[in-house]
């Protein structure tokens, strides 16, 4: 039986997705590569939180300090103990314009294996770096213009239920998560979630008004401040817009199911792969083959001795261009 331990919005919405997903990330523990947009988002809250606690005298400063970060956080720099052990950092050349001389010279940027770029092609993989270096600069600048005279959030990446005598628990199942930021205007609380998404949701889609993790959030700081949000701010930052979200009784008990439903598909191993067009974009897409293709060896399970034949016909009224030519017969 797989121990659930505190459950988080990110491992609630892994189990809700693909259970095999949650079992390869935490369960085993497969080494899973960081997809490149997950490592953007991580990047551009750091970077939101550093907005307040470092000075920075212009936009341009503030978005010249993500591009220098952006290019270490890709290489692994930041990185230590095992997965530092375990790096591999690759070389990708391009050409960029020298500033002096005017003239076109190679340079390389170093991609970490920690990063999972495998779902582009190579020669497109520098591309996608400096894509996101640039986006994250314009939001960036964005920000900064939009926030720079006004007062600093109660609280930043405040987390809750991570410590032994902060113990938060719904419907007796312990969780554990972080606000990104908390404002209190004119005597009004509000829980503001940044996100990179790259579409911004629409006012009354399920995204929005359903997500478990803004019901998690908003039932949490119930019970940590012993007050009532005025509302939950959904912070898209790729356009600026800002989307309020509202919580009621009947949205905990709802979180209370879900809450019930992964606790109790964990504790009884319930991890099935459920194969979607969404796998090309899972970030356990790689240790998810190599775990399934190691069971099949295993239990010696295959595709040997299947047999297998190209249907050639529907009925006699079959099109022409559906029939198979005498070439590929």
């Amino acid at each position: 039986m797989a121990e659930v331990g505190k459950l988080s919005a990110s491992k609630i919405n892994t189990y809700m997705g693909c259970s095999f997903a949650y079992f390869l990330k935490y369960v085993v523990h497969a080494d899973v590569p960081v997809n490149i947009r997950a490592n953007f988002g991580k990047e551009i809250h750091y970077m939101l939180k550093s907005f307040y606690d470092k000075k920075f005298k212009s936009s341009e400063s503030f978005a010249n300090y993500f591009k220098h970060r952006w290019l270490s956080s890709v290489a692994g720099d930041f990185l230590n103990g095992k997965k530092k052990s375990k790096l591999i950092v690759g070389e990708y050349p391009y050409y960029r314009r020298n500033r002096e001389t005017e003239e076109r010279e190679e340079s390389r940027i170093r991609i970490g294996s920690h990063i999972d770029v495998s779902f582009c092609k190579k020669e497109d993989v520098v591309g996608i770096i400096f894509g996101y270096m640039v986006l994250g600069a314009n939001i960036l600048k964005r920000f900064y213009e939009r926030h720079k005279e006004k007062p600093r959030p109660v609280a930043l990446e405040k987390s809750f239920g991570v410590k032994k005598d902060e113990l938060i628990s719904i419907n007796g199942h312990p969780i554990r998560g972080v606000f990104d930021r908390l404002d209190n205007i004119k005597d009004n609380w509000y829980i503001t979630d940044y996100k990179t998404d790259k579409v911004l949701p629409e006012k009354n889609s399920p995204s929005l008004c359903k997500n478990p993790q803004f019901t998690l959030y908003s039932l949490a700081f119930r019970e940590i401040f012993k007050e009532q949000e005025k509302a939950i701010l959904y912070y898209h930052l790729r356009t600026g817009n800002v989307l309020e979200t509202y919580r009621n009784e009947e949205d905990f008990d709802d979180l209370k199911k879900v809450l019930d439903k992964v606790v109790n598909g964990i504790e009884n191993d319930e991890f099935i792969p459920f194969q979607t067009s969404h796998c090309g974009f899972c970030d356990c897409r790689i240790p998810c083959q190599k775990y399934l293709a190691e069971q099949d060896k295993q239990n010696k399970v295959g595709l040997e001795g299947i047999a297998t034949r190209r249907f050639t016909h529907w009925d006699e009224n079959i099109p022409n261009w559906m029939e198979d030519s005498e070439e590929e017969n």
